[in-house]
C-alpha cells in the first residue's frame, strides 16, 4: 500500500475497493442551516469517465463537507449534475462553511482538525466492476475554498494512467513504475471483477510523483503478454491523467524487452567463443562455401518476453536473436528466420543468453536465429526446468518467435516468409513440439516451411524404458533431470524418497535443481552408470503410485501420438543408428506415427555416424544443405 499525505482535510476514512454506503444520515440538530453549493469536477476522471472523457458524478451520491463550527464532517448529497458542474445540498452550522472543505465520496463524517492529515491508500490490485472503467474508490477528490460563493473545484488525489483496450480477452493490466532509486519499483495492477476486460478505456490509479520510467503489461488469462516500456521520466501529478496508448490485435504493444546486444566481427569469432573451432577444423576448407558471408559482422540480441509456466500462469522468459548486421541496418534483406532449439543442459551458465551457441553460426547464412533459453533457464532460472515438457517449451518457443518478429518489425525490417525450426537431441524434440503446438493453434499466423530434428527422444516412455532396462547407460543424469523436472514443474508432490536413494536422495536439490552443474558434472557426481545405485528399488521396478504418476506424464509428453502435422511443412528426421544416448527406436516410432497421420510428410536419414555427440556435427553439416 502507498500513501499520499494531505493537509487539506480534517479526516478521511481509509478507502478500499469495496464501496460502502452511509446507512444513516446525520440527524437534524439545532442551529443547522441548509446550504446549496455549485461545484466543478476538474480533470478527466472522478466517479467514472464518459465517452467524451468528461468527469461524471451521479445524482444522489454523497460527500462530506467539514463544519468549522462543530468540527465534524456532515453528509451532503449531489442534487443535480450538468456536465462537469454539480449542485450539492445538505446542512451545516451557521458560519461553519468558511472556509469550505469537502471530500468525495463520503466514507465517514470524521472530526475536523487543522493539524490532522487525511490519507488515501492506493492498493497494488484494483478491481474494476463491470460497466465501469476504474476502481471507483480510487477516485477520491477534495475541495477547499476560503470564499465558497462561486463554483468550488474538486481535485482528484490520485494520478491516473489511461490504457485503451482494443482487443478482447485481456484479464490483467499491470503498471511498473521505476522509483527514485535504481532498485525501487512500484507495482500496480487492474483486473476486472469477473472474466476479462471489454474493449474500451480504463484507468489505473498510481501514487503521484516523479518516476524514472514505466512498463505496462497487458495479459490474457493463459499468459500471453503485450508490453510497452519507456525509460523517459514520468511526472504523475495528483488529479492528472497520462495516456499510455492502445492494445489492439492489429498492432499490439511490444511484449519484449532488449536486455543486451553483443557484436560479432565474424563467424569465426563466434565459433571460437563456443569452443568448437577445433572440432570443425577438418571442415575448414568447406566453411567459405557453406557460409559465403562468414566474415561479415553479426549481432546477438538478448531479450525477455512474456509467456506461460506449466500451470498456464504468466512468466517472463528470455531468448537470444543472432542476426547479420547487414539485415539489421537494412542493406540486405533476410533470407529467413529459424526458431532454433538447443540441446539438453544442466547448468544455467550454458543457456543461450549466457553462453555463445554453435547454432548461431547459421546467422551467417543471412538468417535471423531465434534461440530461447527455455522455461527454467535465463530470466526464469529460479524455477525448475520443464525438461521434455512439449506444451510448456513449445509455448515459450513460439512466444519467443513472436516477440522476435515484433523486435525486427520495430527496427523497420521486412520479414521473410521462410520460417524453419530445428534442433538436435532435446532440441529436436522441442522443434517437433513447436510444430505440434502450431498445429493445435491454427489462429497463430505461423507456418514452418521445414522442421529438422536430429537424435531426438520423441517417445519419452520408450526412452525411459531403454534406460531402466539397462540398454542405455550413457548420460545417466538425464534420468534424475527428467524426474525432478516432472515432479517440480508439474507440481506432483511425490516424496523424493519414493524416487531416489543414496547420495542422489541427499543431494538432488544441489545437483539438479540448482542448475549449477553441467550434464557431465552431474554424471560425475552420480558416480555410476547403473540406475539401481540411484533410484528407489520399487520405482525402478515399475511399482507403486510414484511410478504410475510419472509414467502418465511421460506418455503425455510423448510426440508420437495425438496430433496431426499441418500440411505443407517438410519434416526432416535424422538419427545415427549408433546413438549411445537417445535410443534409435525413437526414429522408428516417429516414422510409424507420421506414416499413419501424414504419409509423405517427412524424409529420414539414419546412417552410421557414431555416438550421440559425434553425430551432432554430421547432423548440422547435413542440415546446412537444407538452407
Amino acid at each position: 500500500m502507498k500513501k499520499i499525505l494531505l493537509s487539506v482535510l480534517a479526516a478521511l476514512a481509509l478507502v478500499s475497493c469495496v464501496r460502502e454506503s452511509i446507512p444513516v444520515e446525520t440527524p437534524a440538530e439545532e442551529g443547522l442551516v441548509e446550504r446549496t453549493w455549485t461545484v466543478s469536477m476538474t480533470g478527466e476522471a472522478h466517479a467514472s469517465v464518459d465517452g467524451g472523457l468528461r468527469p461524471v458524478w451521479e445524482v444522489g451520491e454523497e460527500l462530506s463537507v467539514y463544519d468549522h463550527v462543530s468540527r465534524v464532517g456532515r453528509i451532503f448529497k449531489v442534487s443535480s449534475v450538468d456536465g462537469n458542474i454539480a449542485t450539492i445540498t445538505g446542512q451545516i452550522s451557521a458560519g461553519g462553511d468558511t472556509p469550505f472543505d469537502a471530500v468525495y465520496p463520503a466514507k465517514s463524517a470524521g472530526d475536523w482538525s487543522t493539524d490532522v492529515s487525511a490519507t488515501l491508500q492506493i492498493p497494488e490490485v484494483q478491481t474494476i466492476p463491470a460497466g465501469r472503467n476504474v476502481c471507483p474508490d480510487m477516485l477520491v477528490s477534495t475541495a477547499h475554498s476560503d470564499v465558497p460563493d462561486g463554483v468550488i473545484p474538486f481535485h482528484n488525489l490520485a494520478s491516473l494512467l489511461k490504457v485503451t483496450v482494443g482487443r478482447e480477452g485481456l484479464s490483467d493490466i499491470r503498471i511498473d513504475l521505476a522509483g527514485p532509486s535504481s532498485d525501487e519499483v512500484r507495482h500496480y495492477r487492474a483486473e476486472p471483477a469477473s472474466g476479462t476486460f471489454a474493449t474500451g478505456t480504463y484507468f489505473i490509479a498510481v501514487d503521484p510523483g516523479t518516476y524514472g520510467g514505466l512498463t505496462v503489461t497487458c495479459l490474457e488469462p493463459f499468459g500471453q503478454g503485450y508490453r510497452k516500456s519507456s525509460t523517459s521520466p514520468l511526472q504523475a501529478g495528483a488529479g492528472g491523467v497520462i495516456n499510455l496508448g492502445t492494445v489492439t490485435d492489429e498492432k499490439p504493444w511490444r511484449y519484449y524487452e532488449v536486455t543486451a546486444v553483443k557484436p560479432y566481427a565474424s563467424q569465426q569469432q563466434l565459433l571460437d567463443e563456443t569452443g568448437l573451432s577445433s572440432r570443425l577444423s577438418g571442415y575448414a576448407l568447406l566453411l567459405p562455401f557453406i557460409f559465403p558471408d562468414l566474415n561479415k559482422p553479426a549481432s546477438a540480441i538478448s531479450y525477455t518476453y512474456i509467456s506461460a509456466d506449466p500451470q498456464g500462469k504468466p512468466v517472463e522468459l528470455s531468448a537470444i536473436l543472432y542476426i547479420p548486421d547487414a539485415a539489421l541496418d537494412g542493406t540486405k534483406a533476410l533470407t529467413g528466420i529459424s526458431l532454433t532449439s538447443h540441446g539438453t543442459i544442466g547448468s544455467n551458465a550454458e543457456c543461450p543468453t549466457m553462453k555463445a551457441q554453435f547454432e548461431g553460426a547459421l546467422a551467417w547464412k543471412n538468417y535471423a536465429m531465434v534461440m530461447p533459453d527455455y522455461y527454467g533457464f535465463g530470466a526464469s532460472a529460479d524455477r525448475p526446468q520443464a525438461f521434455l515438457d512439449p506444451e510448456t517449451t513449445a509455448r515459450g518457443n513460439i512466444d519467443a518467435y513472436l516477440a522476435a518478429r515484433q523486435l525486427l518489425e520495430d527496427r523497420k525490417l521486412t520479414l521473410p516468409s521462410r520460417l524453419y525450426s530445428f534442433g538436435y537431441s532435446q532440441g529436436g524434440f522441442n522443434s517437433m513440439a513447436n510444430l505440434k503446438y502450431v498445429s493445435e493453434h491454427p489462429e497463430l499466423p505461423i507456418h514452418f516451411e521445414k522442421v529438422m530434428c536430429g537424435g531426438s527422444p520423441f517417445d519419452v516412455e520408450l526412452t525411459w524404458n531403454a534406460y531402466t532396462n539397462g540398454t542405455f547407460r550413457n548420460a545417466i543424469s538425464f534420468v534424475p533431470l527428467s524426474l525432478v523436472s516432472i515432479n517440480e514443474a508439474q507440481q506432483l508432490g511425490i516424496p523424493y524418497g519414493d524416487l531416489f536413494k543414496g547420495e542422489l536422495l541427499a543431494n538432488w536439490k544441489d545437483w539438479i535443481l540448482s542448475k549449477a552443474y553441467t550434464v557431465a558434472e552431474i554424471n560425475g557426481r552420480l558416480g555410476t552408470d547403473n540406475l539401481a545405485d540411484i533410484l528407489n528399488a520399487d520405482f525402478l521396478a515399475g511399482r507403486g503410485d510414484a511410478y504410475n504418476r510419472l509414467m502418465e506424464v511421460c506418455r503425455r509428453y510423448s510426440l508420437t501420438s495425438g496430433w496431426t502435422p499441418p500440411s505443407g511443412t517438410k519434416i526432416i528426421l535424422y538419427h545415427s543408428n549408433q546413438d549411445d544416448t537417445v535410443p534409435y527406436e525413437n526414429l522408428t516410432a516417429m516414422k510409424a506415427f507420421l506414416d499413419s497421420v501424414a504419409p509423405g510428410s517427412y524424409t529420414a536419414s539414419d546412417g552410421n555416424n557414431g555416438g550421440h555427440v559425434n553425430a551432432a556435427v554430421s547432423f548440422v553439416l547435413n542440415l546446412i544443405l537444407e538452407w
